[in-house]
């Protein structure tokens, strides 16, 4: 999830940094033809694509969406160093750990995966699938060298 939202996070941001360029371009050309620097019939064209990138902004929203899958992508982060300890702790003798407490551990973790996982859902973030497969390769890789 923390790689599936890093690569969102990325999207989003590259989708508004071009959206605000070319919204900066076509602003700039509409600003042109009051100069009469471009021909008249470019005019409207150029109000049109203005008002239209405008509202694409508008309700697209990358910027917000941006924001969030990088929060999200924060936050699981913090749940796989919380996993990890956890799981350290259940490997080592030196740690007393009873079984209860664990199980309590392991359920708010999830509990918290869970949470981080709707708020995707609630920002209107859209199930990317082809992100999902790299992320999913690039995590099953890492893990599995990791341990080989």
């Amino acid at each position: 999830m923390v790689r599936y939202y890093q690569a969102l996070h990325g999207r989003y941001r590259r989708y508004n940094r071009i959206s605000m360029w070319a919204l900066v371009v076509c602003g700039t050309s509409a600003f042109a033809a009051l100069w009469n620097e471009i021909p008249c019939v470019v005019v409207p064209i150029a109000g049109l694509l203005v008002a239209g990138i405008a509202l694409w902004i508008l309700f697209a929203d990358f910027a917000a969406k941006s924001a969030v899958a990088h929060s999200i992508a924060n936050q699981c982060g913090e749940i796989v160093i919380d996993w990890s300890t956890l799981f350290a702790k259940l490997d080592s003798a030196e740690e007393d750990i009873d079984e209860k407490l664990a199980r309590e551990l392991l359920d708010d973790l999830k509990r918290r995966m869970k949470d981080a996982g709707n708020r995707s859902g609630d920002a209107n973030l859209p199930d990317k699938r082809r992100i999902n497969k790299r992320a999913t390769a690039a995590a099953t890789a890492h893990l599995t060298s990791s341990y080989t």
